[in-house]
């Protein structure tokens, strides 16, 4: 068991001035000030005995030069739906493993993705996030797959993923697997920008007991109690429960209220029923209490009000998985899952609700000496109650039909083609869809792997991805802040929406040149076509006047950029790790669209460096520190249109004095 308490996590600029308000009351603040909300705040984080020391994704103590290897050897399944590795990947892939969390230091999953290329991780205030692989951040980025053991987070009512109901033991998860780029032949619409993977430690992983406490200046209580055992030699399991609460973050003008609580626990059943097959059962619910902060429209004077809300979430899973291996290359799996999702906002009032049942069934299989086949088929069923805001009969939020069903079904076929042995594979394969409001979906993609040396490999993709339509932009009535007049501007739903669509093209290089040094880069052109804009229209006079902004497809454009992840091995006891992006773009609005249309094209950074220092000390004293830089974001409109760029550092100590008892420091 092991014990953290960790310090405030730093709020940086981009994190806390994403609304109009904080934007502007930022701008306004003196210099000094500015400097002072950026930094880092500082906390104490403090082991308790624990049954079971730190479990490491890299089983064996590190060697000089051994990293590399290692790291490249992890295993990975969530490009091919296969085992396979990093170095062995066609993809532009990156594995947060269960030790490189550990000395992070971070208490939620979005702070773990900002040390992986390509990424873009801001938090907007104290329970909010926009994360986005290769631009267009929003907080319900809907171009991103997330999934937790194979269960889908990407919620079907407004696209993206609620990231603060998000919550999982840091110390229960086995790896975090980021793809940059399309996967949609084998995942599926909307795994377009890429795909985020969280895969949780088996039961046997995880036996005997740990506590983990922690506390801080914002994080000012959390606490994990998780205990593992077996029920008989076959079976393990483990049980859980984790709570938190956090104090709101700044804000130079008014109340944030943004304060945060949580709970949540589970329970998981790990069957090895024999040689062949291992079966899991993995449930858990959650309860969610996160403030809210903004500025609603109103009928009358003075025609908006401050909200101040809370945003409730209940939410739970069962999942079983039922695999059957022969040998790595031959075998099938079989995973059946039931998610609900319940989330109310309480001044609206307003609420949220969607189930969703999903059976999925894959195989692989190898067919003479050149071919590994791996296809499947997908059965996707989402009911959703979804009820309009009360307290203005649907003036602020109107989704109709409240009663919402929509269908999903797909398979896909994959074919590993060896060309030539240990060198040279061809990887074809598509995912073909049929859902609500597109119909047929079709997502090819072609990957070459080339591994010239055990050292090096090199790799090129052409892929293509869509973005399909969720439940609410076909009727979605939201009203926005009034234009002098007042005239309120409505985003209004369009029943003839179509697929958002991405052409990618992606080359790759990953090599060792020397034992102790590594590099993993990788460059790419996204084509977008029938992006969404909002397209005003006719003023409609009724009292209240409205400005109708429908939705439609009426952009195209284009993102590319690189990205390089490096690894260097200074000495036997200190890693440097390094990323960095470069990120451009271009968007092309259709005639007759405003040029505010284009704003996206500045509202992802150019540039992002991350830079982590490593040291395994004498006596098990272990230091990290991190820093990063990202670039200045415009094109939010408004008086503060430009957040600048800006600089972050956090460190971590960490102390074992003997085997079950970890300390550690966070600022």
């Amino acid at each position: 068991m092991k014990t953290i308490i960790p310090a405030r996590q730093s709020t940086s600029r981009d994190e806390a001035l994403r609304s109009p308000v904080g934007r502007r009351a930022f701008s306004s603040t003196p210099l000094p000030y500015r400097r002072w909300l950026t930094a880092m705040g500082i906390g104490a984080t403090l082991g308790a005995w624990a049954a079971d020391p730190p479990v490491s994704n890299l089983k064996e103590p590190l060697a000089p030069g051994s990293e590399f290897e290692q790291l490249a050897s992890i295993k990975v399944t969530s490009v091919s739906r296969s085992d396979s590795t990093v170095q062995q990947s066609p993809a532009a892939v990156f594995v947060i493993t269960s030790d490189m969390i550990r000395r992070s230091g971070a208490t939620a999953i979005p702070e773990l993705l900002r040390m992986v290329p390509g990424m873009n991780v801001a938090r907007i205030d104290g329970n909010k996030w926009a994360v986005s692989a290769r631009g267009l951040n929003t907080r319900f980025e809907d171009k991103l797959l997330v999934q937790i053991d194979g269960r889908t987070v990407y919620n079907p009512v407004f696209s993206g993923v609620y990231w603060d109901t998000q919550d999982y033991p840091m110390e229960d998860i086995e790896r975090i697997e980021v793809i940059r780029g399309p996967g949609a032949s084998v995942w599926g619409a909307n795994a377009v920008n890429g795909i985020i993977s969280v895969v949780t430690k088996p039961a046997a992983d995880t036996q005997g007991g740990l506590v983990s406490v922690a506390g801080g200046t914002v994080d000012q209580g959390m606490g994990t109690v998780r205990f593992g055992g077996k029920l008989r030699d076959d079976l393990s399991y483990r049980v859980y429960g984790k709570g938190f609460t956090r104090d709101q973050s700044f804000a130079t003008v008014g109340d944030p209220h943004d304060g945060w609580w949580s709970g949540s626990g589970g329970v998981r059943l790990d069957w090895k029923a024999n040689e062949l097959d291992n079966l899991t059962l993995d449930g858990g619910f959650l309860h969610s209490d996160s403030g809210r902060r903004d500025s609603r429209a109103q009928v009358a004077a003075p025609f908006f009000f401050v909200n101040f809300e809370n945003e409730v979430t209940d939410s739970g899973h069962i999942l079983g998985r039922w695999n059957h291996v022969v040998d790595p290359d031959h075998g099938w799996q079989l995973q059946m899952y039931w998610d609900r999702n319940f989330r109310l906002l309480d001044n609206l009032p307003a609420s949220l609700r969607w189930d969703i049942w999903e059976l999925d069934y894959q195989r692989q299989l190898v067919l003479g000496d050149r071919n590994k086949l791996v296809f499947g088929l997908n059965y996707r069923f989402v009911d959703a109650n979804l009820v309009s805001s009360q307290r203005d009969a649907g003036f602020a939020l109107d989704l109709q039909p409240a009663h919402r069903q929509a269908q999903l079904v797909s398979a896909f076929l994959q074919d590993e083609i060896t060309i030539v042995q240990d060198r040279l594979r061809l990887i074809l394969g598509t995912k073909i869809e049929r859902n609500e409001y597109t119909g047929f979906e079709f997502q090819p993609s072609a990957r070459l792997l080339f591994t010239p040396t055990p050292s090096q490999s090199m790799w090129a993709a052409a892929s293509r991805a869509t973005r399909t339509p969720n439940l609410s932009e076909d009727a979605i009535g939201l009203g926005l802040l009034p234009l002098a007049g007042p005239v309120f501007p409505r985003i209004m739903g369009n029943a003839a929406f179509k697929s958002e669509e991405l052409w990618a093209y992606e080359l790759g290089y990953r090599v060792q040149p020397h034992r102790n040094v590594s590099f993993d880069t990788s460059v790419f052109y996204h084509l977008y076509h029938d992006l969404r804009v909002t397209v005003p229209g006719a003023v409609i006079p009724r009292p209240p006047a409205i400005l109708p902004l429908q939705y439609q497809n009426g952009m195209d454009g284009e993102y590319y950029g690189a990205e390089l992840a490096a690894m260097w091995q200074v000495a036997e006891a200190w890693q440097l790790h390094a990323a960095y992006t470069l990120l451009k773009a271009n968007l092309h609005r259709r005639p007759g669209l405003a040029a505010s249309a284009e704003a996206a094209e500045t509202q992802t950074p150019q540039n992002q460096f991350h830079l982590r220092s490593s040291w395994t000390l004498p006596r098990n004293v272990e230091v990290d520190l991190t820093g990063r830089y990202v670039d200045r974001l415009s094109g939010f409109g408004g008086a503060a249109d430009v957040i600048p760029s800006y600089v972050a550092l956090d460190a971590r100590i960490g102390w074992s004095p003997r085997k079950n008892l970890t300390l550690e420091l966070i600022g």
